[in-house]
């Protein structure tokens, strides 16, 4: 089996700590290792060969995390620009031989239960074997209104859902039926590639044209930015799996995390008697329930609940817990007064 590993997206809503050079999943968030190394760990032993799909800019920093790592048989698919995960994974699939089963990880998500986990795809991959798609549904703990859900019965998939409002979340917490949907799948590289010539052949064929095209050199493939941009945009629910016949999920039996926000991170790190979570030493006078991290400085609370505060060498966020998502709407007022300010950081000392 092969692991393909998306590593595409900036992180926009853990700005300050994950910038466009070193976007969330190059980012140590939670221990000694970024979130797509502990992607690369998690798979290693499930999987004999490691692709990893990621922006060029990105390739020298993915490329010294994987060495860090000691781990070979690691092939590396460049793409000069983001189209979505449709096109990255269905040109890592025409990197390899038809029959091989391969299992495809974002690489900014949090895993724990390493049995749990490897029980899991194997029960996926047992289904892949004969012919499915198989996608991965997380049983919902809360009702998360930033997720994408999935609406199944056993292992038969009936609908997908687009991410809901509050009610309708809650509705689908009580049906018990509904799970978020975890962009993990399972497959046979020719089942895959069969169900998107037929549901949608554009996408395959600019692929394809891209494939052909590309710059192949010591396990590196680039793909050219001029025939790149001829793919449509697209991604894997909505090209493939929303219309294929073939598809079945399974319930990943552990618990996991997308780290999609501050709340996220809070929610999964160890606190003190008050619920307060701080990465270094910091004070907390009175003050329950907070978020700090800061590497450089003390940062001391004084009767404040609830806050997240954020202090990097050229920025610092302060929001309550809850509010998090708005930083999206922050970028482009931070870049009018400072372009790179979301981009790269800049060491104030």
């Amino acid at each position: 089996m092969t692991n393909i590993i998306l590593c595409g997206g900036t992180g926009s809503r853990l700005w300050p700590v994950s910038r466009e050079q070193c976007p969330k999943q190059f980012c140590d968030l939670t221990g000694n290792y970024s979130l797509f190394q502990e992607t690369v760990i998690r798979n290693k032993d499930l999987c004999n060969k490691t692709i990893i799909v990621t922006n060029t800019n990105h390739f020298n920093l993915a490329k010294k995390q994987i060495e860090e790592l000691n781990i070979k048989n690691v092939e590396f698919i460049l793409e000069p620009l983001g189209r979505n995960t449709a096109p990255a994974i269905t040109i890592a699939c025409l990197a390899l031989n038809k029959d091989e089963i391969v299992l495809v990880t974002p690489s900014d998500h949090l895993i724990k239960d390493g049995q749990g986990y490897k029980d899991t795809i194997t029960e996926a991959q047992k289904l892949a074997e004969n012919d499915n798609l198989v996608t991965f549904g997380i049983k919902p703990t809360y009702p998360e209104t930033g997720f994408g859900y999935i609406e199944a019965e056993g292992e038969n998939v009936i609908s997908f859902r687009e991410k809901p409002d509050e009610k309708t979340a809650k509705e689908y917490i009580e049906a018990k039926k509904y799970f978020w949907n975890s962009g993990m799948f399972v497959f046979k590289v020719k089942t895959y590639l069969d169900e998107i010539d037929n549901y949608s052949n554009d996408i395959y064929t600019a692929s394809q044209e891209a494939f052909k095209n590309s710059e192949i050199s010591n396990d590196i493939i680039k793909i050219l930015e001029s025939y790149m941009i001829k793919i449509p945009a697209n991604s894997i629910d909505y090209a493939v799996m929303e219309k294929t016949k073939k598809i079945k999920m399974v319930a990943l039996n552990t618990d996991w995390s997308d780290l999609g926000s501050f709340e996220a991170l809070y929610n999964i790190s160890d606190s003190d008697a008050n619920g307060n979570v701080s990465t270094s030493k910091n004070i907390f006078c009175n003050s329950k329930n907070n978020l700090i991290i800061s590497k450089n400085k003390p940062v001391a609370l004084i009767d404040v609940d609830d806050l997240i505060i954020v202090d990097t060498d050229d920025a610092v966020l302060i929001s309550k817990k809850g509010s998090s998502h708005k930083i999206k709407e922050l970028i482009p007022e931070l870049e009018k007064i400072s372009p790179n300010i979301t981009k790269i950081f800049k060491n104030t000392n």
